[in-house]
């Protein structure tokens, strides 16, 4: 098992953002991973950091599944371990000629980061195509549907309860597999057009309520509003980025000038979609 101490936030989170945390462990198998949950009193699982706000005052180890990458093609089921990038998993289903992750091609996130956050995007989620989860309940590892696995909007059982997701089954359709990757590269080329990719981020920061958080922040002039290096998005309002050595706290205290902003304006409470990992 690898185990860093004063890991470098940048390396863990899409943001890049500045400063050191505890320790991360990284284990290389479920054994491994069985082992450390025993002798750890509190943790966090993380996938890519592409929806997480990590700051330095954060004391709490790390678990990163990068080493649970297996990906298994057995007719349409899809067998794929949480730490396997869900674009690379998208790509590869494609070349097979499987649909129905189209949507998700674009999705920056791990395979269990995703599960966890029931990612979604163009009007669907990863529960539309989520056969079976399995899982570490404390030390036992069980096998869920999921039906079972409490999906709504960005959420799952796995935001409530301690579970663990370390694979996946997926099912999938046969389909025509240069439609497959026609739509893709088209959904591809629509997220470059609309959204801040040559910057760090960490995707849409408010979930959307009665209207699109994007169209409200925008409405009320707060493009390009600066802490420090965090920005709102002068292409997406409901995008922070990166402009360089951005901390946590830069982007948190953003966030909040934004939220009290759209309440005085609208009486509206924006609900964060990404997730603060703060002391």
């Amino acid at each position: 098992m690898k185990q860093i101490k004063k890991a470098k936030i940048k390396d863990y989170t899409t943001y890049k953002l500045t400063g050191e945390i505890k320790e991360v462990f990284i284990p290389e198998n479920i054994d491994e991973l069985v082992k450390l949950l025993s002798n750890l009193d509190n943790y966090k699982i993380i996938g890519n950091g592409s929806n997480l706000i990590i700051s330095e005052s954060f004391n709490v180890p790390l678990i990163k599944l990068s080493s649970f990458d297996n990906l298994k093609i057995d007719g349409n089921i899809v067998t794929v371990g949480a730490g396997y990038s869900l674009m690379k998993m998208c790509r590869c289903c494609a070349d097979k000629g499987l649909s129905g992750l189209e949507f998700a091609s674009g999705i920056p996130g791990s395979v269990g980061g995703a599960i966890y956050m029931n990612a979604g995007a163009y009007g669907k989620e990863i529960k539309d195509v989520l056969k079976s989860v399995t899982v570490i309940d404390g030390v036992n590892i069980k096998k869920m549907d999921a039906s079972s696995l409490d999906f709504g909007y960005r959420s799952s059982i796995f935001k409530k309860k301690k579970y663990i997701c370390v694979e996946a089954e997926f099912e999938l359709k046969e389909g025509d597999k240069k439609k497959i990757l026609s739509d893709m590269k088209n959904i591809m080329e629509k997220r470059r057009g609309v959204q801040p990719l040559e910057y760090p981020s960490a995707g849409s920061v408010f979930r959307n309520s009665s209207q699109p958080a994007g169209k409200l922040i925008e409405d009320i002039g707060l493009k390009g509003l600066r802490v420090g290096d965090a920005e709102v998005s002068i292409k997406h309002a409901n995008f922070i980025v990166n402009r360089g050595l951005a901390s946590a706290e830069d982007v948190i205290e953003l966030i909040e000038i934004i939220k009290t902003k759209i309440k005085d304006k609208y009486g509206i409470d924006l609900e964060l979609e990404q997730e603060i990992l703060k002391g």
